[in-house]
């Protein structure tokens, strides 16, 4: 997933990167549309699936996109025609200006992501474009197919690199996608010997949640089962149910607006 504002060369590099592949070997499927089957078919025998940009606003469909990754057989089909199973080995490509959303607030999603971080702008009124750029890269394409290959070969060899300024966009995105460690990152604390009760945690993260604009917050269920996910606990005792590990920050309440 490549991310950043405008006018820093997103477009340019996928543009390159369907050239390399073929245009008639690459797909173009909005990662929001993946649980569709006549969608998830465009898909079949395409290297590549190459998206642009992410419309703003919608969710990935997390569990279709992690079967595409796998590489998993699906039951898909064309308008008009019999259905038939698939077997993707497409990677997906996306651009985009923001963190899309997602509703599997897993490690196996973030797992398999490689967040790349596009943090240059190139402004036009100082020079810094070349209008003819992506023409003049494609021209050159048998000498970026070799460099490409070489890179590869190394990569088989050695590992693919994961910087981190990736490994950070990525916890962001984490982040900025699961509501509940945002809360967490934001107004609790870590702490081993940490005890906070189940309902005056919830109250306190739909106080969070309303400050921050969160209009459809997770349930006290789901809240509590998120917890656990990143590591916290549980338990009981004839007083009530608390989440341990944790802590609200000192002059955090549940008034703050």
């Amino acid at each position: 997933m490549l991310i950043g504002g405008g006018s820093n060369g997103k477009s340019v590099l996928l543009s390159v990167l369907e050239a390399l592949l073929g245009s008639e070997n690459v797909s173009g499927v909005q990662p929001s549309q993946f649980d569709r089957a006549f969608s998830r078919a465009h898909l079949h025998m395409k290297l590549a699936n190459i998206v642009t940009e992410i419309r703003e606003g919608e969710v990935i469909a997390d569990a279709a996109l992690k079967g595409i990754v796998s590489g998993e057989p699906a039951t898909v089909e064309h308008k008009f025609q019999d259905p038939f199973v698939m077997r993707p080995y497409a990677t997906c490509w996306f651009g985009t200006n923001h963190m899309p959303r997602t509703r599997d607030f897993s490690d196996a999603l973030f797992r398999r992501a490689l967040v790349i971080r596009f943090n240059r702008t190139f402004d036009a009124s100082l020079g810094q474009t070349d209008p003819m750029l992506k023409e003049k890269l494609l021209a050159e394409l048998p000498g970026i197919l070799n460099m490409s290959l070489a890179a590869y070969s190394e990569a088989l060899e050695h590992g693919f690199t994961d910087p981190e300024s990736s490994r950070q966009a990525k916890e962001e995105w984490r982040l900025e996608a699961d509501q509940v460690a945002q809360f967490v990152d934001d107004v609790c604390e870590r702490s081993a010997l940490g005890k906070v009760g189940s309902q005056k945690l919830y109250d306190t993260f739909t106080s969070w949640a309303s400050d921050q604009g969160i209009g459809q917050k997770v349930k006290q269920k789901s809240f509590v089962d998120r917890l656990e996910r990143l590591g916290l606990g549980r338990t009981r005792d004839r007083h009530g149910k608390y989440v341990t590990g944790l802590e609200i920050r000192p002059g955090w309440s549940i008034q703050q607006q």
